[in-house]
């Protein structure tokens, strides 16, 4: 992801879902979330490394829908509360997991949407080259025909000395 790019965004997606977290598994034992925040974050983080390694992007709110969606599988399907401390390192494991699984598709996914924000930029980068090169035809069209209106009137040696008469 660009340094360029705005990351409050960001920042509140990765509250959320550490907040989420928080709520959903730390409830029982809420003195362990401290603990393992900085290890919660990594596994929050993990994704977008692996869209980075492929070129690939996405909203923060569609990051926090994927990561949300992995959050809920593992409250119903899994067994958060059996694993105690090694709870991030269990997140982590079922989020590579999905990766490794449903990754293709994602892949496919985005991809899809990275080419056609790529042909809409390259478009609209067309577009602007156009207006350009349409002002600077414009400008010397502009240009010839005052040339060309400058050369039509008929000159008049005798007008262009002034006589007091």
């Amino acid at each position: 992801m660009s340094a360029t790019r705005d990351p409050a965004p960001l920042d509140a997606v990765t509250t959320e879902l550490l907040h989420t977290i928080r709520l959903r598994f730390h409830l029982p034992r809420p003195a362990d979330y401290p603990r393992d925040r900085r290890r919660l974050l990594h596994a929050l983080t993990w994704p977008a490394t692996w869209l980075d390694e492929r070129g690939l992007t996405c909203t923060p709110q569609r990051y926090q829908a994927l990561i949300d969606q992995r959050l809920r599988a593992i409250a119903v399907h899994g067994n958060p509360a059996a694993y105690g401390a090694y709870f991030p390192t269990y997140l982590l494991k079922c989020i590579q997991d999905w990766f490794a699984h449903h990754g293709e598709q994602l892949y496919s996914e985005l991809k899809h949407i990275r080419n056609a924000l790529d042909q809409v930029l390259a478009s609209a980068r067309f577009a602007e080259r156009v207006q350009r090169d349409a002002r600077q035809l414009d400008l010397l069209v502009s240009t010839h025909r005052i040339l060309e209106q400058r050369r039509a009137v008929p000159r008049n040696p005798g007008a262009e000395q002034l006589t007091l008469f």
